[in-house]
């Protein structure tokens, strides 16, 4: 059973029902990119994703993902043409010979020989002088420049406000309709996580790690954060494209020091917005990111506006799959005991490793200790047992979780009840319950090692 977990993005290519449907059977979270739309149409999103998921008895996480201080080019009568080495002005406000950016305080805070990129890389201008309230710039390459595209400063730090009024007026809508996580575009500081965190109360917050002062700061923000995301597509407008590489591999390092789930994001299978089969290059890639250790990957245009949406997602899944079955498990990354909970994880963990278990179950009304367990990468699969739906979604970007409902239960005798009827009913012979007293939610103090190997179901504890 594949342990790295699979994000989709809603979009017009998957909202047919028949199409979600099928993409969600291979999927455990979708994100809906508040960048785009309005509220009537996250809304129908969220119902259609509920009601799916209701469909196919799974439980799907949901990933608001926050806008962020996005600068675009305004409104344009027509796209314009740039050739390389052309001269082109850029204006904070419409002018004469002028190409908007809706960014006020752009003559003031840019600077000469800093990089504006339009659309991800489809055109780029180097800054020769400003002039005013003109920045004056030369192509470096040729493009065209279409309203509302989104602008990138290459070179110097713009003075943006981080989360936005609009962030936070978006951070209650999702509280309200119940989302499992949000994504905090454009993150520096861990403060800017922490704003967020007072808006959503339990819901996680994830930050997207795609600027140069992300960077600078990433420990502090990813244990400030409830999860990470490595957002290559800003991110690899703010560092050299043959450094990608290894700023994404220290991403997931970090993130594993401090036991944070990571999701690697943005064109995995580009070549599958027009195309049925991917490239070589695209599987090498799907494959170095879960060698790396990610918790989970996602799909975006391949799902929002691709021609073969359910395809890009299977072999997503084969791929991964695959990987898994050749790659070596990271060995303990999460390697800080300061708590007991945790040092009853890291016990579970030896043990599975130790005696090839089957299973290791995690009775949790928390979701806690099943995130710790995720966190320590044990060879076999985690069987979350849990209560609350909402608990169980938000386990949807851990690594190697898998859940299953658990009657409610108020003694420890109940538990193992529970759990050696679910045991027989998943087929489950040789497995570990760690797990904490039923009275006190969030705490773990008790490791069990079950073998049920023979015929008149014996059982031996270690």
């Amino acid at each position: 059973m594949l342990k790295t977990k699979i994000l989709v993005t809603y979009g017009p290519a998957i909202s047919k029902k028949n199409v979600l449907k099928e993409v969600l059977k291979h999927s455990d979270t979708v994100r809906i990119n508040f960048s785009h739309m309005q509220e009537d149409y996250w809304l129908n999103a969220i119902e259609s994703i509920r009601k799916c998921a209701a469909s196919l008895n799974k439980e799907v996480a949901l990933l608001a993902d926050l806008p962020g201080p996005k600068i675009r080019i305004g409104n344009l009568k027509e796209p314009i043409e740039v050739k390389s080495g052309e001269i082109v002005r850029f204006s904070s406000e419409p002018r004469k010979n002028c190409i908007e950016v809706v960014y006020k305080p752009l003559a003031s805070e840019a600077r000469k020989g800093m990089v504006i990129d339009i659309g991800d890389g489809t055109a780029r201008f180097k800054v020769q002088e400003i002039k005013g309230k003109e920045v004056v710039c030369r192509a470096i390459n040729y493009g065209v420049v279409s309203s509302r595209k989104g602008v990138s400063f290459i070179g110097a730090t713009m003075k943006l406000v981080v989360p936005t009024k609009r962030d936070l007026e978006l951070a209650e809508f999702a509280r309200k309709n119940s989302f499992d996580y949000v994504g905090v575009s454009y993150v520096r500081s861990a403060q800017e996580i922490m704003k967020v965190k007072r808006i959503v109360g339990d819901i996680g917050v994830i930050a997207k790690i795609e600027t140069t002062d992300a960077l600078r700061n990433l420990s502090e923000i990813v244990d400030a954060s409830d999860g990470i995301m490595v957002a290559r597509g800003d991110l690899s407008m703010q560092v050299k494209l043959e450094h990608l590489p290894e700023v994404q591999r220290r991403i997931i390092a970090t993130a594993q020091l401090h036991g944070k789930p990571v999701i690697v994001a943005t064109q995995f299978l580009t070549s599958m917005l027009m195309n049925p089969t991917p490239t070589r290059a695209e599987a090498n890639d799907i494959a170095n990111a879960v060698l790396q250790g990610a918790d989970c990957l996602m799909l975006s245009d391949e799902t929002i506006i691709g021609k073969y949406p359910v395809a890009a997602v299977r072999f997503l899944v084969k791929s991964a799959t695959a990987t898994e079955r050749f790659a070596e498990q990271r060995a303990h990354p999460h390697s800080k005991i300061d708590s007991v909970g945790k040092a009853m994880a890291f016990v579970a963990a030896d043990l599975a490793d130790e005696y090839k278990t089957d299973c290791i179950f995690v009775p949790t009304q928390t979701g806690s200790t099943a995130r710790t367990v995720s966190a320590l990468r044990p060879c076999t699969q985690i069987m979350a047992l849990v209560t609350d739906k909402r608990i169980r979604r938000s386990l949807g970007i851990y690594y190697g979780i898998r859940t299953h409902d658990i009657r409610r239960y108020y003694s420890m005798d109940e538990m193992l009840a529970n759990v050696k009827a679910i045991a027989k009913q998943t087929k489950m012979k040789n497995y570990i319950i760690v797990s904490g007293s039923p009275n006190s939610p969030g705490t773990t103090d008790t490791v069990k090692y079950i073998q049920n190997s023979e015929p008149d179901g014996k059982q031996a504890r270690l």
